[in-house]
């Protein structure tokens, strides 16, 4: 966990410097620029916002009449808040919106990680790869109207609306609980496996070259009670850890190849997919990831944040 800095910011007199937000401009004509670090609430930010690297804000109830960029190593926070364009995050940076609307895309940039709950995306979500990372991209109880492109890390999607194609390459792991995907899913080279549980995919699904492949109830990666829809094709292949599907209904073809047996838990107890503790104040990252297979969640920022898998 970064420690949140509270100094103030001589750059500004007006009222937003004491909230630890600051104006500034590239030229005369430039659009106003705000930088945050530290703590706001109830301001209207009237353009373009800054989290500068290393550095920590969180606003509460706050409007950003522009983008959101969040610098390398630099974390923020936003609840019930308003942003009219996109969210960029660089590498190492931190997103974490509850409660609020954001306008345009988000893109992580190799960033530590994206968290979305109770929120809403106009645009995309972009996961780019990042050197010597492992971002992670965890979602619930949100909706992204564009698609869902992720290129490395971890991704766990519940209760989440997505409007267009998702497409997840080179993961740990992708997990999608209880969600609606408007068009097709496919999930390619995940190193744990995918599991689709209680969803409904209204395109094409189409898993290759991953870990494993748990499709509905079966259990053999996380504690599912409720099958899938899906409206097209569903096809699996080349898994090292087998595939797994029942209790679903698939409109389509169900195809695929070079699938051994399913891998099954043998841990004794339920499973269950753990959502991330929420607590007062900044932390990075969450003190829990989803638990897979009934390990325990992941540790703090610095130390492993593999949650074990049953053998």
């Amino acid at each position: 966990m970064r420690t949140l800095s509270r100094s103030a910011v001589a750059l500004s007199t007006m009222a937003l410097a004491s909230a630890g937000l600051a104006l500034g401009a590239g030229s005369a004509s430039a659009a106003l620029t705000t930088f945050c670090d530290g703590e706001a609430s109830d301001v209207t930010v009237p353009g373009d916002l800054r989290v500068a690297k290393d550095t920590s804000c969180v606003l509460t109830g706050v409007t950003v009449e522009g983008e959101i960029r969040v610098q390398s190593g630099g974390d923020l926070l936003v609840t019930d808040s308003s942003i009219a364009d996109r969210v960029v995050v660089q590498a190492d940076g931190y997103f974490d919106a509850t409660g609020t609307d954001i306008g345009g895309n988000v893109v992580s940039q190799g960033g530590y990680g994206v968290y979305l709950d109770d929120s809403t995306v106009a645009g995309s979500y972009v996961g780019r790869e990042g050197e010597d990372a492992d971002p992670f991209l965890y979602s619930y109880d949100s909706s992204i109207e564009g698609r869902v492109t992720v290129a490395q890390g971890l991704v766990h999607l519940e209760t989440v609306t997505v409007g267009g194609h998702v497409t997840s390459e080179n993961t740990l792991y992708t997990d999608i609980l209880d969600s609606t995907l408007s068009r097709s899913l496919t999930v390619t080279g995940t190193t744990e496996g995918s599991a689709l549980c209680g969803s409904e995919v209204d395109g094409d699904a189409i898993f290759t070259g991953n870990g494993g492949v748990q499709i509905g109830t079966g259990g053999s990666l996380i504690d599912c009670e409720d099958g899938n829809y899906l409206g097209g094709d569903l096809t699996i292949s080349d898994t090292t850890d087998g595939a797994d599907v029942s209790d679903s209904i698939i409109r389509g073809d169900l195809a695929g190849e070079g699938n051994p047996g399913p891998h099954r838990c043998r841990q004794p107890g339920p499973r269950r997919v753990h959502r991330p503790v929420r607590r007062a104040g900044p932390r990075r990252p969450h003190d829990e990831r989803p638990g897979r297979c009934g390990g325990p969640p992941g540790g703090a920022r610095r130390q492993a944040r593999r949650a074990p898998r049953c053998r």
